[in-house]
């Protein structure tokens, strides 16, 4: 006799088909309801999206609708406006004045030096950068024309924090004054100056620069005018510079008597410092190591007990050639600290120079010996491609360079052995040099 099975009173499996079809139709109406137009967006979330863009692409977008006309002026996008993804005329700089808010802090923009008649700013764009954009911080310059004799520095925003003139070309005809005359008055709060590639930077304007009360930062690198004369480096270094922190010298012409200068600044924190690009070459490694032992082999006015110390007067830099850039060892050592004596003990006259000869009596009781402290707070340094910089350099800043971080001495005449001796007396700190391993 067979026996009916009951059905079972389970529910069925959750992959059935009616629930299948259920979910499906679901996923359907979840997709078309999240299918937004840009336009249905909240004025936060275009806000959002709009700050990632730069000022050019702004423009661009303001011109598509009247609603997006009105989220690209909001003040929140102009907080720092930088038109520097391309060269930008003056004449489409104008265009974006309608932007700019008392709001904006930072103002960054890149021309182009082939086109002069379009990369020359007027004093007119300046007085509408002072009204619209009354609390300017930042203010960033690089390529444009500057008529140094219709724009004065007094014609900037006084209320910069940061001034930039990277790579900027400059007429002016005044030889007697700085350009920079007054800077000190009209920019009380100026902390960073970047005067990268501008040529027409001369010597003198650094007793201008170094009354600026709050500067912490000063890059010249490639200011190849600035190794002219060294008494306006000394004079400047002496009564000025009183908080300098970053100090960038790479690509200059300056020598151990200007970099001596330098070192007297107590608050430098970061030096930076590298051989001119057109005074180096491609020659083999050979040549390259006969030239530098050729210059090791030149005075440098040292040793353990007398120092002689040039004191240029009226000299022309092409009477220095290859010597009068080499920094040496003598301009690194005056970094740190030292314990010594120094007396006077003769001088006299050369044809062209002056050489002062000085003695230095290094005692045995440390306690009687006066202490001699320059760059105290020095964390970076970088020296490279000069040839005259060798081990000593390594020796001195090991003992007297105790807040020292981070060194370059890449392209110098110092030794493997060297680097490896530096490295177990200052194993924090980070040196780099031509044999680290690429």
């Amino acid at each position: 006799m067979k026996i009916k099975r009951s059905k079972s009173l389970s529910p069925e499996p959750s992959s059935s088909r009616d629930i299948k079809r259920i979910k499906l139709e679901e996923i359907a109406n979840l997709n078309r309801s999240t299918s937004l137009h840009i336009l249905e967006f909240s004025d936060d979330v275009l806000l959002n999206i709009l700050k990632y863009l730069y000022p050019q692409d702004l423009m661009a977008i303001s011109l598509c609708c009247q609603r997006f006309a009105q989220l690209t002026q909001d003040r929140t996008l102009w907080r720092r406006a930088d038109f520097r993804t391309k060269p930008i005329y003056l004449e489409d700089l104008n265009q974006y004045m309608k932007f700019l808010q008392p709001i904006t802090m930072s103002l960054a923009m890149r021309g182009n030096l082939i086109s002069r008649e379009h990369s020359s700013l007027t004093q007119r764009f300046f007085n509408n950068v002072k009204t619209l954009c009354d609390q300017l911080k930042e203010l960033i310059i690089e390529e444009y024309y500057i008529n140094g004799d219709k724009i004065h520095i007094t014609d900037f925003p006084c209320t910069i924090e940061k001034l930039s003139l990277e790579g900027c070309k400059m007429n002016y005809l005044q030889s007697n004054k700085s350009y920079f005359f007054k800077m000190d008055l009209h920019m009380p709060n100026l902390t960073c100056l970047i005067l990268s590639n501008c040529e027409w930077f001369t010597p003198h304007s650094l007793l201008v620069i170094s009354k600026i009360p709050k500067l912490k930062e000063l890059r010249l690198n490639s200011c190849h005018r600035l190794g002219e004369c060294v008494a306006y480096a000394s004079l400047a270094t002496r009564f000025g510079f009183k908080t300098l922190e970053i100090l960038d010298l790479r690509d200059t012409a300056l020598g151990d008597s200007e970099v001596g200068c330098f070192s007297s600044t107590k608050t430098l924190t970061h030096l930076y410092l590298e051989c001119p690009s057109t005074w180096r070459n491609d020659e083999s490694p050979e040549v390259i190591q006969h030239r530098q032992q050729q210059a090791l082999r030149l005075p440098i006015f040292e040793d353990g007990n007398l120092a002689q110390f040039l004191v240029e007067d009226g000299f022309s830099f092409e009477n220095y050639g290859f010597q009068r850039c080499l920094i040496s060892d003598r301009a690194i050592c005056a970094l740190g600290s030292d314990i010594c004596e120094r007396e006077g003990v003769n001088s006299f006259l050369a044809p062209q120079r002056r050489i002062i000869i000085l003695r230095e009596d290094i005692r045995e009781d440390r306690r009687e010996a006066r202490r001699i402290s320059n760059n105290p707070n020095l964390k970076t340094l970088v020296v490279r491609n000069y040839p005259r910089v060798t081990n000593s350099s390594l020796i001195h800043l090991a003992l007297n360079a105790s807040r020292l971080e981070y060194l370059d001495v890449t392209g110098t005449s110092v030794t493997r052995d060297g680097v490896e001796s530096f490295k177990s007396q200052k194993n924090n700190v980070k040196i780099v040099s031509s044999f680290d391993e690429t």
